[in-house]
């Protein structure tokens, strides 16, 4: 008995004595933050411009006003105009050129940002389709997208696909749509009916519409890198923690994409 009342003394004493501390962490420098994604699709372009924040910044990252943005390459230059807070437009439908490397430049507050990558071909997305999934109840409950489509010919392509449902975006973040190297697809081969992506949540009458990107090497080794500093943590294997990648200079954050894309569309039955 005496053994027992000591255990339960000692674990009240324990418990008692515990204690808040408050630990003071640096905030750091204010980073600018970039999304963009240049395609050779001709329409209106956007460039998102936000800033990072206190860690404990329970709210959304503060948008950049007052920047200057253009992207140039192949000769021509392509000045964007502030749509709203944050969100900056190119100022006609412009698209990118094969073969060709493009460079964002930002001012912003006397600083000049820049970042610079590369528009590769893109095979020919020939066919899409869409392969119903029920549950054991025979309840549907979404869609594979199956694709038919010719991988080029050489090792060291790499492609993302990227879903919209009537016009929206359903994979618009990284975690959210597929991108791949060729060295684990098959050099030259055609997959044909091969499921790629997933949609649900849709209904009779959407139009599912799947974008087909070929990747500069870049562009994949940052996403790749992102991926292993966010979703693909939790082993025991994991390497320690590290910034997550940018191809900007003067320490700004995020990526500048340029692609070469393929779409197809389908009527959902």
């Amino acid at each position: 008995m005496k053994r027992a009342y000591y255990i339960i003394i000692g674990l009240f004493i324990l418990a008692s004595c515990t204690k808040e501390i408050e630990v003071p962490l640096d905030e750091g420098d204010k980073k600018l933050i970039v999304e963009s994604w240049f395609t050779n699709e001709q329409k209106v372009h956007e460039v998102k411009l936000t800033q990072s924040s206190s860690y404990f910044q329970n709210e959304p990252a503060p948008k950049v006003s007052g920047a200057l943005v253009q992207i140039s390459g192949g000769g021509e230059t392509f000045n964007f105009h502030e749509e709203s807070p944050g969100i900056y437009h190119s100022d006609d439908e412009i698209g990118a050129q094969y073969m060709t490397s493009y460079t964002l430049r930002i001012e912003y507050e006397g600083e000049v940002y820049e970042a610079t990558d590369h528009c590769d071909t893109v095979p020919s997305l020939d066919y899409m389709d869409l392969n119903p999934n029920y549950n054991d109840d025979g309840e549907l409950t979404g869609y594979d997208i199956l694709v038919w489509t010719q991988e080029l010919t050489g090792f060291g392509d790499y492609y993302a696909w990227r879903v919209l449902v009537n016009g929206e975006y359903v994979s618009d973040t990284l975690s959210d749509f597929t991108f791949a190297s060729d060295d684990f697809l098959g050099d030259g081969l055609y997959f044909e009916g091969w499921p790629i992506e997933w949609v649900e949540d849709v209904e009779t009458g959407d139009v599912v519409r799947l974008e087909q990107h070929n990747l500069s090497k870049a562009s994949f080794d940052m996403y790749n890198a992102i991926m292993l500093e966010t979703e693909w943590r939790g082993g025991i294997f994991d390497t320690p923690p590290a910034n997550v990648p940018s191809n900007f200079s003067n320490g700004a954050l995020g990526n500048f994409v340029v692609s070469s894309m393929k779409a197809s569309e389908v009527t959902v039955p």
